[in-house]
């Protein structure tokens, strides 16, 4: 991200919920390390598959996990925080939907999950932002329209 940013609140996890999400932190290090942004998308899509829409709260405690667990994803990362929560968000079985975007005015990136329509836990004001990669989990089909009689 290219605006200043402060550290966000971090609260401790117990032990046994750290495994989870450090490990997400490391997939995403990993992740954001080897891969060109097409690539990024592709890898992104490809985890999405199968999963079940992340509701507001199950992704807002993916960020919140690994915002605890990493000082880098909670400050001024939004990249590795974004595709650490959506990874976590993966590992329970469900998926956010993740968005890259860029405002021109003045000019910024950001990354950022957001579930239900909405931004997750962002306290950026992300209205002026273009989407420019948007990885959305699979959605339930609709259900078959009934015969009138």
């Amino acid at each position: 991200m290219t605006l200043p940013m402060t550290l966000e609140p971090r609260s401790p996890l117990p032990v046994h919920r750290r495994v989870a999400p450090l490990a997400a932190v490391g997939v995403s290090r990993l992740l954001i390390a080897c891969c060109t942004p097409y690539r990024l998308e592709k890898v992104l899509r490809r985890l999405s598959r199968r999963a079940a829409p992340a509701s507001y709260d199950e992704a807002l405690r993916a960020r919140r996990d690994v915002v605890a667990v990493s000082g880098r994803c909670a400050g001024q990362y939004c990249l590795d925080r974004s595709v650490a929560a959506a990874v976590l968000a993966r590992f329970r079985g469900r998926w956010p939907t993740w968005v890259s975007g860029v405002s021109l005015i003045p000019f910024a990136a950001h990354a950022w999950i957001e579930a239900d329509g909405r931004p997750v836990g962002e306290t950026l004001k992300l209205d002026g932002f273009q989407k420019n990669i948007v990885v959305a989990g699979p959605r339930p089909a609709p259900a078959p329209e009934k015969a009138e009689e």
